[in-house]
């Protein structure tokens, strides 16, 4: 989806259109303010959950939604013994994506009832899923199977509210085959010697753009290959101006999201914290040069260059997507999954890498996807077992393609026929850029400091263009590590 700047990860991950009602959602997309961004995330996190009063925590129902218009493709049985589960049992499943994803899930649901005897409750679309995840754990009654994202609840974390169930003996005892996906996507979820959760997806950020207002302008089309030193800060900011010399009302729409905004620090040669021996963030590494150029960049493209609109004309602006089919505005930065957006447009669009800064000798992109976790406390550990082995099978993730809600973390679909059939035509770019994907800060404070030092901060000052980067950077620096030490 393209998503509203600003809003939590999760609701970036749902509204699959750029402001655009349900009704026109389900019209438009097949797979989340206008876009959606589904797989790799851009938003900002969302608040930290008030300490939850003892909630009635009952599975929500899903959102109606109409099945894919892509049938998924036959997803593999479990490996797990049929003797092992309880014919009749029952877990429940919950995810927050929107769009076809619910229908997705039901085939899911389905195929391995079909197959098991074992009844699958599905919540999808759900929306303030973190808050609701919390509150259900809290209460006693977490879903059996959940879609884990990292970014909103950081490992340390769930592992203190026993949320992540430790899977390595049953890896072990069913001989489950992990090399197929990406060894880095599994280290997002091991934590201390244990593996906690199987990876969904592996997101990354780039730029979509509207090829017919690049060649009217002129400019040339952006590289694909992640390694180009040719696609500068400097080239970008020239296409910029090119294009709406060629009649584009502005040059790119900023995605002020987490992700999306630290891939130009990244790329400027920056850090966004400092890391300890074994991966932890120890403080801010906002302050230092290559991190505040990038911001100062980001804020010259709307106030001293204008080739983006401000949050102020962005709001007015009203849906992004069509301002982008019409040409009006050419390009936006987002993650894979916003390709589900993008298709059944029939637009005339691309994709490119991220452009590189004078700083930087190699891109860098925020990103890292979300995972499949079994809850601690499940009563039906083979169940869920089960069924997150089908779910996350190459069967499992193709179905996921078919419906172009993903970034594959598995290394046979990101290079499948069927994931690289675009468009666009530089569908390649995706999985090529996963060897550049920079992941979250690890620290159990780290939703915390991102509330309410970096998106705060940034929001009243970086995107409102009334203070400089350098001033932006300090402060955030000062009260994030605060909250990282506190």
């Amino acid at each position: 989806m393209l998503a509203p700047w600003g809003t939590d990860v999760e609701q970036d991950k749902n509204k699959l259109t750029l402001r655009m009602s349900r009704r026109r959602v389900g019209a438009l997309l097949i797979g989340g303010t206008s876009l959606p961004v589904v797989a790799a995330c851009g938003g900002d996190a969302p608040a930290a959950p008030a300490k939850p009063e003892a909630p009635k925590a009952e599975a929500p129902k899903a959102e109606p939604t109409k099945a894919p218009s892509a049938a998924p493709a036959p997803t593999a049985a479990p490996t797990t013994a049929p003797s092992t589960l309880k014919a009749g049992a029952t877990i429940t499943f919950w995810n927050d994506m929107g769009g076809p994803y619910p229908g997705l899930m039901e085939k899911w649901r389905d195929q391995f009832g079909g197959k098991t005897q074992v009844k699958v409750e599905v919540s999808g679309g759900m929306g303030d899923f973190t808050n609701k995840l919390t509150a259900a754990f809290a209460g006693g009654t977490p879903p059996d199977l959940y879609r884990y994202l990292q970014e909103n609840i950081p490992l340390p974390a769930a592992v203190e509210r026993n949320m992540l169930k430790k899977l390595d003996d049953l890896i072990k005892r069913d001989k489950m085959d992990l090399s197929d996906f990406r060894k880095d996507s599994i280290a997002l979820y091991q934590w201390k010697g244990s593996q906690l959760a199987l990876p969904r997806d592996y997101g990354l950020q780039l730029v979509y753009y509207n090829t017919e207002v690049f060649a009217k302008a002129g400019v040339q089309p952006i590289p694909t290959d992640w390694t180009d030193k040719t696609w500068t800060f400097d080239k970008f900011l020239e296409a910029c101006q090119a294009v709406m010399r060629g009649g584009a009302q502005y040059g790119l729409i900023l995605n002020r999201g987490w992700r999306p905004w630290a891939s130009w620090v990244y790329s400027n040669g920056g850090a966004v914290v400092k890391k300890d021996a074994e991966g932890l963030a120890t403080e801010f590494a906002i302050a230092e040069k290559p991190a505040i150029d990038a911001l100062q960049f980001l804020q010259d493209l709307m106030y001293k260059h204008k080739v983006a609109p401000t949050p102020e004309e962005e709001t007015a602006l009203g849906d992004q997507l069509p301002l982008i089919q019409s040409g009006k505005i050419a390009m936006r930065f987002g993650n894979p999954g916003d390709n589900s957006a993008y298709k059944p447009t029939g637009m005339q669009y691309d994709v490119g890498v991220f452009p590189l800064g004078p700083s930087g000798t190699k891109r860098g992109t925020g990103g890292g996807g979300t995972g499949w976790a079994i809850a601690g406390p499940t009563k039906q550990p083979e169940e869920a077992w089960a069924f997150m082995q089908l779910i996350t099978s190459k069967d499992g993730q193709l179905g996921e393609v078919a419906i172009g809600q993903t970034t594959p973390s598995r290394v046979s679909v990101a290079s499948s026929p069927e994931y690289l059939a675009g468009p666009p035509k530089g569908t390649k770019a995706f999985g090529d850029g996963q060897d550049y994907v920079v992941r979250d800060p690890v620290h159990s404070k780290w939703p915390d400091a991102q509330r309410d030092a970096v998106t705060k901060i940034l929001n009243e000052q970086l995107w409102t263009g009334k203070t400089p980067a350098a001033q932006v950077a300090k402060d955030v620096k000062e009260r994030g590590d605060a909250l990282l030490k506190g």
